[in-house]
């Protein structure tokens, strides 16, 4: 019997010495390494790091970070001694009456309570590292409310990113905040007149996905942060039927048997008249705050109250806008069975109401008659079958109001929808009270927009109230994480250069009609006071001219870079210490 090989010889292994990497080897490795790096680099996917604040809270730039003691609240407020894109104001440190004072020392007011922030050495934080999927629009469309990253038409050699607004082949329109379009007959983009194409049809809002209004939303207020200890704070829900209500620090109780009137139905309301923070001195000017329902962020306080977009020719800020896309929400757990829930907004010369009664949900709408607040008959645009609501469980009930559409959520389901369509005509005299013709009769209207003075729609400010009533006058509800959130609102602009008025922004007037042509795109910041975006352009580069388009206010094509996609790296702490760890809470997708 011939001898096992295995056990008459070495092993295989023995035999034969191993493979060992050579340095050349080694360095070819490196190299295909670092050529897929840049490949992948410069066709598939690039990181940028958001400089400024223009697409806050959405992508933060340079920020400082504040969390208050007293509501455990925390939100970011951009950098004092920045304004905004390329505009810079001569602030050196300096703080502000009722702080402490001194070149450190920073302060700012808790968006949930008033409550006065006063602290020293307050970290600059840099700005999101996002990640931007290169070309991805050499192959898919575009699409409107993409965040996108492209090269400045003004200055190509910066990068900007906005939210994608206008489409190639339409005309946009910004009217009260929200986007309106229009196709133009065959694509083709028409010289930009003086007509009033805003009465011409086909126009449409652009409304957002769930899923993009969802991440839309901004707090005003969250009763979840009610401060536990403050001798400031002033609660903006209020009623007038004070023994049917209990607050009970960040719980509202309402007993339907304390309530005076026959039905045992009692309203709590969104009181703007209520001070969120006291009048204070800054630099000569008196300034408090009201809990106003409008596009106030708290990004943009600075050492001169709430950063806006300056007009120079009163040497102060542009007021704020009363924003009426709105969010109601709270979450409700009745006491007993048959309780009935009402969410009413009053805007725009209409009501627009969510009831909840038994088994059934109703949208309905009502008209505004007469100048003194006499509204028409209820009319029912939706109706549906619900489960009952049940005592002891905690239905979280959503009542959303944005981009011309109404709808009602329970437990993160869309239980009842209506879209109602409003020309821009029909937008502008339901907003405004005037007619569209009318406004732009204004003896400035060539000159600056007839459409951006926020006094044409301060008059006619949201309301915001819930109603709760009990089967015969019983029963009641408790109320948790009662909160109001409004929508992106894009700001009419005025157009200016070295403090002169060239006239209304881009889009914000049927005098500055914007028409887009194929390859044309228009894109906006999230942060509407505080975007120096296409509506404001008013000068173009002149290699992009000569190269791709002289159209003063778009993105051509041929400018778009991606679209971003992921913030994978949020905002690290300028001349940290210690070895940098990202903040994995704040990790997120870009919708």
């Amino acid at each position: 019997m011939p001898p096992n090989p295995a056990e008459s010889s070495p092993s295989s292994a023995a035999a034969k010495p191993g493979h060992t990497e050579s340095i050349k080897e080694t360095l070819i490795s490196i190299v295909i390494a670092f050529a897929l790096a840049f490949v992948f680099r410069g066709f598939v996917v690039e990181a940028f790091v958001i400089p400024t604040g223009s697409m806050a809270p959405t992508l933060m730039g340079a920020h400082m970070r504040f969390t208050s003691p007293s509501t455990g609240y925390s939100w970011p407020v951009g950098p004092w001694e920045q304004i905004g894109e390329n505009e810079y104001a001569p602030i050196q440190g300096g703080g502000r009456p009722g702080g402490s004072g001194g070149p450190d020392s920073i302060t700012v007011h808790d968006p949930m309570s008033g409550d006065l922030i006063d602290k020293r050495g307050v970290p600059l934080r840099s700005g999101d590292r996002i990640l931007v999927l290169k070309y991805l629009y050499s192959i898919f469309n575009p699409q409107r409310f993409d965040v996108i990253v492209f090269k400045n038409p003004t200055n190509p050699s910066i990068n900007y990113i906005k939210r994608l607004i206008g489409l190639p082949g339409e005309e946009v329109a910004l009217i009260d905040g929200d986007v309106f379009t229009r196709n133009l007959a065959g694509g083709a983009a028409a010289a930009t007149t003086n007509s009033n194409s805003w009465l011409e049809p086909g126009w449409t809002i652009a409304r957002k996905t769930p899923l993009q209004q969802e991440v839309a939303w901004m707090p005003i207020f969250d009763s979840a942060y009610t401060p536990l200890e403050s001798t400031t704070f002033n609660r903006p829900w209020n009623t007038a039927d004070t023994a049917a209500w209990r607050f009970d620090g960040r719980v509202y109780a309402f007993d339907a048997a304390a309530v005076k009137n026959p039905g045992g139905r009692s309203e709590l309301f969104f009181d703007q008249t209520r001070q969120r923070f006291k009048p204070m001195n800054y630099f000569g000017v008196e300034r408090g705050e009201k809990w106003t329902i409008d596009d106030r962020y708290p990004y943009d306080e600075t050492p001169f109250g709430d950063r806006g977009r300056w007009a120079p020719e009163t040497f102060q800020h542009e007021p704020r806008y009363p924003v009426s896309d709105v969010r109601m929400r709270a979450g409700i757990e009745p006491t007993a069975d048959g309780l009935t829930i009402e969410a009413t907004l009053r805007a725009r010369g209409h009501e627009f109401q969510a009831v909840i009664e038994g088994t059934t949900v109703r949208l309905r709408m009502r008209t505004m008659t007469g100048e003194m607040g006499i509204f028409g008959p209820w009319k029912d645009v939706s109706t549906n079958a619900i489960a009952p609501l049940r005592p002891g469980h905690v239905a979280n009930i959503e009542f959303w109001h944005a981009d011309q559409s109404l709808q009602l959520w329970i437990d993160g389901a869309v239980v009842a929808r209506h879209d109602y369509d409003w020309s821009p005509a029909e937008r502008v005299l339901n907003s405004t009270g005037k007619m569209l013709e009318d406004v732009l009769a204004n003896p400035q209207g060539d000159r600056v927009s007839a459409l951006s003075p926020p006094a044409l729609y301060r008059d006619r400010r949201p309301d915001v109230r819930w109603a709760f009533g009990g089967s015969g006058g019983k029963g009641g509800a408790r109320l948790y994480r009662v909160g109001l959130d409004r929508d992106l609102y894009y700001q009419p602009a005025i157009k200016r250069r070295n403090m002169a008025a060239l006239g209304p922004g881009l889009g914000t007037s049927p005098n500055a009609a914007l028409k887009l042509n194929p390859d044309q795109f228009f894109a906006c910041g999230d942060n509407s006071p505080q975007s120096l975006d296409g509506r404001l352009w008013d000068s173009i580069d002149p290699w992009v001219a000569h190269e791709f388009d002289d159209t003063i206010g778009v993105v051509p094509r041929e400018l778009l870079l991606g679209r971003a996609f992921f913030v994978y790296w949020p905002s690290l702490i300028k001349g940290g210490k210690g070895i940098p760890v990202p903040d994995f809470g704040r990790m997120r997708f870009i919708w």
